[in-house]
C-alpha cells in the first residue's frame, strides 16, 4: 500500500493555525486537482473546524509539505512541527477513528461522518478519488456505522449544542427568556437550531446570505429568517448569537457589537463562533459584557463527560482494530490475486501445449497408456522446473526459507 494521511487538528495546532489551512467548499475542487497534478495519484481533502487532512495515494510526504507551505504561505518548518503523518494501516486506523468520532474535540460527535462523506463526494466529482481511496472511504463509512450501532459513543449529551446550552444557562439562567440568532444555515446551524428549539427560547431567528436556504431551515424548526445583511441592524435584539458560516472573512465586527451593546444598555451577550475561518473578530472577546466562545472552548466543557464513556471507547477501539485487520487481509488478497491469475494462465498454457502434443501422438498410433504416461511426466517436469531451478540458485540462508514456503504450498511432508 502507498496510503498516506497528512493533517493538523485541534491536538497539534492552535485555532489561529487551523484557520490558515481551512479549505472552503468553493475552493476545494481546484485544490484537489492541483494536489493530484503536483503531489499524488489520488487525493481526498477533509476540512472541518477541528482539522484539515489530506488523504492521498502514491505521493511523497516532503513534496506535499512543500506544496502546503507555498499554497498556504506558511513556513514549511512550522507546518512540520504541527502536522502528523500516517501511512498504510496506521492511516486506515486513524481514518476509522476520525469517522467514528473518537478523534473529535467533542467525543462521539456525529457531524464528522457527514463531512467525510461530503469530502469523498467532492473528490469524486473532481476526479481525484481513484480506486484505492474509493475503497478506503467505503470501508471508513462501514466502520463508522458499526461503531455507532454497536456502541453508545455518541449517546452522551456532550455535544456542541448541549455545551452552548450549558454556557447559556450559566449566563442567562433559564433559556426561555432569551432571544437566539443563528448566523448561517449549514449543517452545524441546523443541528444546533433544532436542539435549541426544543429548549423553547423566547425567540429564534436564522440569518443567512441566501434567503431561500435560510427560509428552508426556518420552516423546518418553525422560526423566522432574515438576510445576512440585516444582522447589523438587528443583532442588538439577541442575547445569544451562534455563527457557523463558510465566509473567509469575519461576519461580526467590533463596531457592530459595540453599537449593539449601547442599544442593549450593556445587557450581556453570548457570542459563539463555530466557524473556521472565524466569523467573529477575536477582539470582540475583550469587550465588557461580552462572552465569546469558540469551538475549542466548548470542547473543553464537553470533555467533562468523557470519563463516563471509557467502556464505550474501549468497545469502539476493538471494533476498529478488527476492521483494520480485515482491511489488511482484503488489500493483501487484492495484491496477490493478479499473480495467482498469471500463475493459473501459465499452467493452463502448459497444459494445453502438452494435451496438443498428446493428441498428435495418438493420431500417429501411440497407445493411450503410453500417451497418458508421457503427458503426466511432461506436466510434472514443466510445473516443477522453475521452482527447483530457483531453489538450486539460492544461498543457504534463503534456501531454507524458500524450501519451507514450498513445502507449505505443496503440502510436502518429511
Amino acid at each position: 500500500m502507498e496510503l498516506n494521511v497528512i493533517g493538523l487538528n485541534h491536538k497539534t495546532a492552535s485555532l489561529n493555525l487551523r484557520e490558515k489551512f481551512a479549505i472552503s467548499s468553493d475552493s476545494a475542487s481546484s485544490l484537489l486537482i492541483e494536489f493530484k497534478k503536483k503531489c499524488a495519484r489520488e487525493v481526498v481533502i477533509l476540512s472541518t473546524c477541528n482539522r484539515t487532512e489530506f488523504y492521498f495515494y502514491a505521493g511523497d510526504k516532503n513534496n506535499v509539505l512543500m506544496w502546503l507551505a507555498v499554497t498556504k504561505n506558511v513556513p514549511v518548518t512550522q507546518i512540520k512541527s504541527h502536522t502528523y503523518h500516517y501511512t498504510n494501516l496506521e492511516a486506515v486506523n486513524h481514518a476509522y477513528r476520525v469517522a467514528s468520532g473518537l478523534d473529535s474535540m467533542i467525543l462521539g460527535e456525529t457531524q464528522i461522518l457527514g463531512q467525510m462523506k461530503q469530502a469523498a463526494k467532492l473528490a469524486e466529482y473532481a476526479n481525484t478519488q481513484g480506486k484505492h481511496l474509493s475503497y478506503l472511504f467505503q470501508k471508513i463509512f462501514e466502520t463508522a456505522k458499526e461503531v455507532r450501532t454497536k456502541t453508545k459513543i455518541g449517546a452522551s449529551s456532550t455535544t456542541v449544542a448541549s455545551s452552548i446550552l450549558k454556557v447559556s444557562k450559566s449566563i442567562f439562567g433559564e433559556i426561555t427568556q432569551t432571544n437566539i440568532l443563528f448566523v448561517g444555515a449549514g449543517d452545524m446551524a441546523e443541528l444546533c437550531a433544532k436542539y435549541f428549539t426544543e429548549q423553547k427560547p423566547n425567540k429564534l431567528t436564522i440569518a443567512n446570505r441566501s434567503i431561500q436556504k435560510g427560509k428552508i431551515l426556518a420552516e423546518k424548526i418553525n422560526c423566522q429568517s432574515i438576510l445576512l445583511g440585516d444582522v447589523y441592524h438587528q443583532i442588538a435584539n439577541y442575547d445569544i448569537v451562534i455563527c457557523s458560516t463558510s465566509s473567509q472573512l469575519p461576519i461580526i465586527g467590533v463596531g457592530m457589537i459595540q453599537n449593539a451593546l449601547k442599544t442593549r444598555k450593556h445587557k450581556p451577550m453570548l457570542l459563539v463562533d463555530l466557524a473556521i475561518p472565524r466569523d467573529v473578530e477575536i477582539e470582540i472577546g475583550k469587550l465588557d459584557d461580552i462572552f465569546l466562545y469558540t469551538f475549542d472552548d466548548l470542547a473543553k466543557l464537553a470533555q467533562e463527560g468523557v470519563q463516563n464513556r471509557e467502556g464505550e471507547i474501549l468497545k469502539a477501539t476493538k471494533i476498529i482494530e478488527k476492521k483494520v485487520q480485515i482491511y489488511k487481509e482484503k488489500i493483501e488478497q487484492k495484491t496477490i490475486t493478479p499473480t495467482i491469475n498469471l500463475l493459473r494462465d501459465q499452467f493452463e498454457r502448459i497444459r494445453k501445449e502438452e494435451v496438443l502434443k498428446a493428441e498428435k501422438e495418438i493420431n500417429k498410433g501411440a497407445t493411450i497408456d503410453e500417451v497418458m504416461d508421457k503427458l503426466s511426466k511432461a506436466l510434472s517436469k514443466k510445473y516443477l522446473h522453475h521452482p527447483t531451478k530457483v531453489l538450486n540458485e539460492l544461498s543457504n540462508q534463503k534456501f531454507d526459507k524458500a524450501l519451507a514456503i514450498l513445502k507449505k504450498i505443496y503440502k510436502v511432508e518429511d
